[in-house]
This record gives structure tokens, C-alpha cells and sequence, in this order.
């Protein structure tokens, strides 16, 4: 092989791992309590194991000897397969983020083109299926095709993914997937053409550090203690959907009851425990159609995609029935529970301030049906709450 084309390829998987090893670095603390980076991270991982196999595969190509002949192989074998790794992942995190639900079905399938790889991977070890180096000399075989479907497809659930999101969410919630799909689009569709032109893995590295750029930028918008949207982002979201009169179409106002009581006898890092837990509950409710945001406090602001006001009203029930479910489960010596009050906005005829303290009235309006059948001072619902606010 070209001395020069190898010592290129060398140079670009190096500076790849550099890159991704100042990423892991510089957020390794964030790993333990962020899913997302979390799942970046094996993608991180799979990368980085993909450069070393890329420079073993076109610096030790053609070397004499049984085992650097078995380590050539092998690193081949781990970059087809590394592939459909990353694939997987990303599309993955993509879900994770956005909350877009995984069904089952898809995992398998997904499951089901890992095992096909390995498969073809372990057939290729007798016959040369997906590739060979015979004499020094890289060549495809008939099923280097099935590997690069692979990567199409999924690139193209992912962007399905992406689109059911925006579908139910409209631009609600904001993920740049162009900072995967430009650099990692490119690589491949490169290397596919030009397979001495190994740039894969190093586009895919660049592609990581879009995706770690992007969640870094979102920081401004996260509130620290729960993870969910904060009031900068809800503020974004209605001056963007004032100026444009279309972005979203309907809000709640949530309110935790007898919040205060859990603070004042507990304690406020216990009253920041069930702020976590509450936030947890109704991102579980609501993030399918649009976003939770922390508004102040022990109060949230859901916007949704939506101007469904049946479907609005089940996702309420939902939200309370998952406060009715963690009360009978977790061993907390307090109950949570919630107000809620919504309303469908028109962006045409009505302000933002307007519509906010609408929403406001009826969520107050929920609290006070809470509060005639219990005990302010306690904090403690009964088994249910009246329903929200027409």
C-alpha cells in the first residue's frame, strides 16, 4: 500500500482518538448521572476501537506471519461490525433524548442485524463473504453490500424516528441530527466509492463531537436539578411560537400539592428528591407529544403539539395515575400529587402573558378542588384528585 495513503490514514485515526479522548475527558463526570452521555460514551467506545482496527488493518496489511495475518482479519472483521454498532446506537440515543419510544419490535429487529453480521462476519473466517486479504490485497465479497444496507437503514430509521417526533411535537424539541448525518454520510459514501480512502471512522468521531457540542449548547435550556426544560427554554419556545403563530397550541400549568409541607418537615434536600420524582413522572406523561418545562419551584409548564383536547385530558389522567402509582410503591412517608389546569391557545388573538395566567386560574382552579378534600398542612392527597381545569 502507498506509504503516504497509510501514513495519512494513521494520521486521521490518531487525531480521531485525540478527539475522542479529550470528549470522554472533558465529560466523563456527567456519565453517571446523564443517560444520553452515557450512550454517546459507547459510541465514543466503538469509535475508538474502530481507529486502532483501521490502523492495524492498513499498516499491518500484507505483514508476513500467522498472527499478524489473524490480527489484520480480525480488525477487518471489527469494522464491518463496528458499523452496524454505531448504527444501533445512535439511533438509540436519538430515542433516549427525544423520547421517542423503542417499541420492542424494532429492538429485535435491530438485535436480528447484529446476529446477521456476526453470522456473515463467522462464514467469512471459510469463505470470503464480506471481504479478503488475499496476498496482501483488500477485496470485497458478495456481501459487502449487506453491511452498507445496514448503515442506509439505519440512518433511515433514525431519521424516521426523528420525523415521528417532529410529527407529534412539531419543533417543540430541538436536536440538530445534522450533526451526525452530514459528517458520517460523507465518510461512508466516500470510502464506498474509494475503499483506499479510509475516512469512516474519523467522520464518525467528528460526527460524536456535533452530537457533544449540541447537548453542551443545551445545557442553557436544562434545568440543573430535575433535567427537564427550563423557564429560558419555555420563554424561547413562546416568543418563537408568537413571532411564527404555529409552533404549539396547548399548555398546562402543574402545581405539586402540600410541596411546602415536604420542605418544611422533611427537609428541602428530601423536597428536592420529590421534585426529581415528580419531574420524572410527568416527563413520562407528557414528552411523547411536546415538552416539560420547570417553570418556578414546584411548578411546570407542559407544551404540547397538540389542539386534541382528548387526547390533552388522558394524557392529565395519565400523568395523575402516575403519581398514583409511585405513592403505592416507593416507601417515602409523603404522598405527591398535582394540579393541573390546561387550555388551547390562539397564537392570533391571544398574548403569551394572557394565555399563561389563563392557564394559571385553572391549574388554581384544580388545587382548590384538591384542597376542600384535603389537608393543606399535610401535603397528603387522597386516593383521587378532580380533573383539570376546562
Amino acid at each position: 500500500m502507498n506509504e503516504n495513503l497509510s501514513f495519512s490514514v494513521f494520521t486521521a485515526d490518531i487525531v480521531s482518538l485525540l478527539l475522542l479522548g479529550t470528549l470522554y475527558l472533558s465529560n466523563w463526570q456527567r456519565m453517571s448521572h446523564d443517560r444520553d452521555i452515557r450512550i454517546v460514551a459507547r459510541m465514543m467506545a466503538i469509535t475508538a476501537v474502530s481507529n486502532v482496527a483501521d490502523c492495524c488493518v492498513f499498516y499491518l496489511d500484507g505483514s508476513a506471519g500467522t498472527v499478524l495475518r489473524i490480527v489484520v482479519f480480525l480488525s477487518g472483521s471489527w469494522l464491518f461490525l463496528g458499523n452496524v454498532l454505531i448504527g444501533y446506537t445512535w439511533a438509540e440515543f436519538l430515542s433516549t433524548h427525544l423520547n421517542i419510544p423503542f417499541a420492542p419490535v424494532r429492538r429485535k429487529i435491530y438485535k436480528a442485524g447484529e446476529f446477521l453480521a456476526c453470522a456473515l462476519l463467522a462464514a467469512n473466517c471459510f469463505y470470503p463473504l464480506v471481504f479478503t486479504h488475499k496476498g496482501g490485497i483488500y477485496e470485497r465479497g458478495p456481501a459487502y453490500g449487506v453491511f452498507l444496507l445496514f448503515a442506509f437503514l439505519y440512518m433511515a430509521d433514525s431519521l424516521y424516528l426523528y420525523a415521528k417526533c417532529r410529527r407529534k411535537s412539531g419543533t417543540l424539541k430541538l436536536f440538530p441530527v445534522q450533526v451526525f448525518f452530514v459528517p458520517v454520510l460523507i465518510g461512508v459514501v466516500v470510502q464506498a466509492v474509494f475503499m483506499e480512502v479510509a475516512i469512516t471512522w474519523t467522520s464518525i468521531a467528528v460526527a460524536i463531537a456535533g452530537i457533544m457540542t449540541a447537548l453542551k449548547n443545551e445545557t442553557i435550556f436544562l434545568d440543573y436539578l430535575t433535567g427537564l426544560y427550563n423557564r429560558v427554554y419555555l420563554e424561547f419556545l413562546q416568543k418563537r411560537a408568537y413571532k411564527r403563530k404555529d409552533a404549539w397550541v396547548c399548555g398546562i400549568m402543574i402545581d405539586l400539592n402540600g410541596f411546602k409541607a415536604i420542605n418544611d418537615t422533611y427537609g428541602h434536600a428530601e423536597g428536592d428528591t420529590a421534585l426529581i420524582l415528580a419531574a420524572g413522572l410527568l416527563k413520562n406523561a407528557f414528552s411523547e407529544y411536546g415538552v416539560v418545562t420547570r417553570y418556578a419551584g414546584d411548578e411546570f409548564v407542559v407544551i404540547l403539539n397538540t389542539a386534541d383536547e382528548q387526547l390533552v385530558q388522558s394524557l392529565i389522567v395519565r400523568a395523575k395515575e402516575n403519581f398514583e402509582e409511585v405513592n403505592g410503591t416507593h416507601d417515602k412517608p409523603y404522598r405527591l400529587s398535582a394540579s393541573m389546569g390546561y387550555a388551547i391557545v390562539d397564537l392570533h388573538t391571544e398574548t403569551i402573558a394572557d394565555f399563561m395566567n389563563r392557564i394559571d386560574r385553572r391549574m388554581y382552579q384544580d388545587k382548590l378542588g384538591y384542597y376542600a378534600k384535603n389537608d393543606r398542612r399535610k401535603g397528603q392527597p387522597a386516593a383521587a384528585d378532580n380533573d383539570a381545569g376546562q
